[in-house]
């Protein structure tokens, strides 16, 4: 009976992760993106640095909620192994459960990807003494990053919507 409490309260938290991944996805590629592109430079940098650290981290939080409760659940019921076997082929519940499990590693991938870029390479500050070449040098790094993760940005949207369908899919 304990396990079955254990396994709604993940439930439960793995939903909520699930819409705040989702949501915040949305929100970023759909709403944010298009907004900060309509705005001049300067300020688009300003407005991304913010909203981006808080997107970052409500998304870091959600994929690890997300891993956590989903194999957390997997593993209570001993359903982990079915996601790695050929069971996978067989079982239509196992073969959704792959596809979420799937979407998601590739989604903390990615966010792992995007964060990383971010506070390395967009948010980093030059020094005082940097040059005319520093500047262009960093220009230039900032603006094929950005082109980077305006495509993962898209990639990430499919494959949350994706993820949220083995999800939809797995529970009926």
């Amino acid at each position: 009976m304990a396990g079955y409490y254990l396994y709604r309260y993940l439930r439960l938290i793995h939903i909520y992760g699930a819409i705040i991944l989702v949501g915040g996805i949305i929100f970023n590629t759909m709403v944010l993106m298009p907004s900060l592109r309509r705005i001049p430079p300067a300020h688009s940098a300003v407005i991304a640095e913010k909203e981006g650290a808080g997107l970052m981290r409500l998304g870091g939080t959600a994929i690890v909620l997300l891993g956590v409760t989903g194999f957390a659940r997997a593993a209570l019921f001993h359903q982990l192994g079915a996601i790695f076997s050929r069971q996978i082929f067989v079982d239509p519940h196992a073969r959704w459960v792959a596809l979420m499990a799937f979407a998601w590693f590739i989604l903390a991938v990615t966010g792992t990807l995007s964060g990383v870029w971010y506070s390395t390479i967009l948010t980093k500050k030059l020094p005082y003494s940097a040059g005319l070449r520093d500047l262009e040098e960093r220009r230039a790094s900032q603006e094929w990053v950005s082109a980077w993760q305006d495509r993962l940005a898209y990639i990430n949207l499919a494959l949350a919507l994706i993820a949220a369908l083995g999800g939809i899919m797995a529970s009926f």
